[in-house]
């Protein structure tokens, strides 16, 4: 990357810069950017957001179902 940024920092950029994916080299311009555009700021807002929503979702559904109570898995089981 450049070192310097002249122009705005696209999505793809940004969401690799938000999950860390991004090197040192490459993030100095991206957070010298970040402290003058407002934009980019607003941009990198909503990423992180969204990424933090896409993780809960992930989380839930790597959880297990809750099993059922054991006196109603018996008569379940029995019934």
């Amino acid at each position: 990357m450049n070192a310097r940024l002249d122009h705005h920092i696209s999505e793809g950029v940004l969401e690799e810069y938000a999950l860390g994916m991004q090197s040192s080299e490459d993030c100095k311009p991206l957070e010298e950017h970040l402290l003058i555009c407002s934009a980019c700021q607003d941009l990198l807002a909503a990423t992180d957001e969204y990424i933090q929503v896409a993780k809960a979702a992930a989380a839930l559904t790597r959880r297990p179902a809750n099993p059922l109570p054991k006196p109603i898995a018996t008569a379940v089981t029995l019934g």
